[in-house]
């Protein structure tokens, strides 16, 4: 399944309470059958970073805006390496 990376900000989510509140529960990490959110990191300089796994983009895009992120990046992952196992978008 195709893999996005989202780079943006979002108003509150540097407040640890907003942050779990935001991404705590799964409804927040599954918005459809079909759509997982498998990871948000909020960073040093206050950017956020989510990756999405999706049958396709408009998916992630909706999750984004209903969070209220502005993004400034939206990218495709072609490739991935992590703890040994390799993930290969480029792949069927």
């Amino acid at each position: 399944m195709p893999r996005w990376l989202a780079m943006g900000t979002a108003d509150g989510w540097d407040n640890p309470e907003k942050f779990r509140e935001q991404m705590a529960a799964t409804k927040n990490w599954r918005p459809d059958a079909r759509t997982t959110i498998t990871t948000v990191l909020h960073l040093g300089d206050g950017k956020l970073l989510a990756e999405c796994h999706a049958p396709s983009q408009d998916a992630f895009d909706a999750w984004l805006e209903q969070k209220g992120w502005t993004v400034e990046s939206i990218t495709p992952i072609q490739q991935i390496a992590k703890t040994g196992s390799i993930w290969d978008g480029q792949k069927p």
